[in-house]
């Protein structure tokens, strides 16, 4: 018996006309297609499917050794919206933070469209940094970004790009994030920005961004706030992204820190001892903001993680501690103090118990190590 040759079927048309149909039909659809439905969407005029005012330009301003990872995650959505649209709905201009270095990585190098002598305006700027742009290069990018931002561009730091924004005085009086490993680093740059650990920030006309996965979760709100609702479940079809994350997940959780998930009392009192890391509080202050007596407290700890909650925000204080020694310009001094130890001495005994280095031989074996192939992290 002859089988009949299957019709291949555009799978864009297809998103489309799902998310027609469960506007249409409230979320339910109906349990058999009909053909007329389906041409009918077909015929229609493509301009109006959509809630977008106007086409729009992006740039990706890369420094070195970029992750590309971070990179593609960052310009998928929109490329997917032209895919999905069949229109040029967004384009996309590829330049070098520093003219001097164009963006590589692992022998992967990104093409360079355009340069910031060419004078275009842009709707949305990305500044993916990795590592530091070099001094000179530093006056005709802040420059660049000034200008851009007069112009009414959205300006976007990822990964360590929020240092440069800062440094330029652009995220004065914003909210923002980065990276984890560059977060001490913001706070040195700008004392007048609010810094918070989650995935990424949008607050006005700056957004800021943690960069890796992170980077696919910020794009794809900022395609959702510049094109609406069907446009953006268009593109979560054709990117099979089917859980997304809101901007206030934090970026890390403590390894092995399934236990604080299993009750509330030690979820709650370890957020309140990852955020007292400077001053630490006495551990009947600690059990009050939890609801609960010290030696309840002592309890938990003892019956869900075998260890007592000292010992627990010790550990938090000397992660914040070897954070900053590793990401942070501060003095060695300056580390012990924003991890809670009033003397130098105090600070050595205990990082050294639990690292067998002393704070200074900790950081001067890190900066010796390679960062050929991306970020050196601990």
């Amino acid at each position: 018996m002859a089988l009949k040759k299957a019709r291949i079927v555009d799978k864009n048309e297809c998103f489309r006309a799902n998310s027609a149909a469960e506007l249409a039909f409230g979320g339910d659809r109906p349990s058999l297609w009909k053909g007329s439905f389906l041409e009918q969407f077909q015929k229609s005029d493509r301009s109006s499917d959509f809630d977008v005012e106007r086409k729009r330009s992006i740039a990706l301003v890369i420094g070195r050794e970029p992750s590309l990872h971070t990179v593609f995650q960052s310009i998928e959505p929109f490329r997917a919206a032209n895919r999905v649209s069949k229109e040029a709905l967004f384009s996309v201009d590829f330049m070098p933070a520093d003219a001097e270095a164009p963006p590589s990585s692992m022998d992967v190098a990104l093409p360079v469209t355009a340069s910031f002598d060419d004078g275009r305006k842009y709707d949305l700027i990305f500044l993916l940094v990795t590592y530091d742009v070099a001094e000179t290069a530093k006056a005709k990018l802040f420059k660049w970004l000034r200008r851009q931002s007069a112009a009414g561009a959205h300006l976007c730091g990822v990964d360590a790009g929020p240092l440069l924004l800062a440094e330029a005085g652009l995220l004065d009086g914003y909210a923002a994030t980065c990276h984890w490993t560059a977060m001490a680093s913001l706070r040195e740059f700008s004392a007048t920005c609010r810094v918070v650990e989650q995935l990424y920030v949008v607050d006005r006309n700056r957004s800021t961004c943690a960069g890796q996965a992170a980077a696919l979760d910020y794009s794809m709100t900022m395609l959702r706030l510049m094109c609406g609702a069907a446009l953006y479940n268009l593109v979560c079809n054709e990117l099979i992204y089917a859980a997304p994350r809101p901007a206030e997940v934090r970026q890390r959780e403590i390894v092995n820190g399934q236990p604080f998930m299993v009750n509330p009392v030690l979820s709650r009192a370890q957020r309140i001892m990852q955020e007292t890391v400077e001053e630490p509080l006495e551990m009947e202050a600690v059990a009050e903001r939890c609801g609960i007596s010290v030696r309840a407290l002592q309890y938990l700890f003892k019956r869900h993680l075998n260890t007592s909650p000292k010992k627990i925000y010790m550990a938090l204080r000397l992660q914040h501690a070897k954070e900053l020694l590793l990401y942070s310009s501060m003095s060695i001094r300056e580390t012990g103090l924003a991890s809670g130890f009033a003397t130098p001495s105090a600070y050595y005994r205990a990082f050294s118990a639990v690292y067998q280095k002393s704070p200074h031989e900790y950081r001067s074996d890190f900066t010796k190590k390679s960062t050929m192939y991306g970020r050196n992290l601990y």
